[in-house]
């Protein structure tokens, strides 16, 4: 059990704010993890009871993307990212929270479900990552593990990169190319 709830969730289920706060004093058996949603716990969240929390902060049309959604797709190669980071409508305006990125868009990616998780599939949830790294040689080490590793191909990624915002994208462009131009 994750033990990630909602403020909101809680307060449906007949228990009182008063409590609620109660619980979530410093050194209560309770903590706020992000706004509105609660760990029912007083140790230190694990990553995965963040990403819970991240998808329940951002509600019920946000999707995981980027590093988080490729460890939950089998690809473990990448290290985990400080912020987790979620895809949202851009008709949506919730703003960002502590260690979580929400970038809106007007291209949902399409989902896969793993664990109770909505998650990009992974041609777009390699991109993501790699639009965000700053550093061109990481930018290439990811998108080349999600290929050497057969979860992604580069016309996949191609294809993705094609369809999506320009924003950021020449470094993974010229990454794609030379990853081509290496596998013929």
């Amino acid at each position: 059990m994750e033990q990630v709830i909602k403020t909101a969730d809680l307060k449906a289920a007949g228990v009182p704010g008063y409590v609620i706060d109660l619980k979530c004093r410093p050194g209560g058996p309770w903590q706020r993890i992000l706004p509105g949603v609660l760990l029912l716990g007083a140790g230190p969240p694990t990553r995965a009871q963040r990403l819970r929390a991240a998808v329940a902060y951002a509600g019920p049309s946000a999707v995981v993307t980027g590093v988080d959604a490729l460890h939950a797709h089998g690809l473990r190669a990448l290290p985990p990212p400080t912020r987790i980071h979620l895809l949202q409508p851009a008709t949506t305006r919730r703003s960002c929270a502590d260690h979580v990125l929400l970038e809106r868009t007007t291209r949902p990616p399409e989902v896969v479900v793993r664990d109770g998780l909505p998650l990009a599939e992974p041609n777009r949830a390699v991109l993501d990552a790699a639009r965000h790294e700053p550093d061109a040689l990481r930018q290439h080490h990811m998108l080349a593990t999600a290929v050497r590793s057969g979860l992604c191909t580069v016309a996949g990624l191609t294809a993705e990169l094609n369809a999506g915002s320009k924003r950021g994208t020449a470094t993974p462009r010229s990454a794609l190319r030379l990853l081509s131009a290496l596998l013929r």
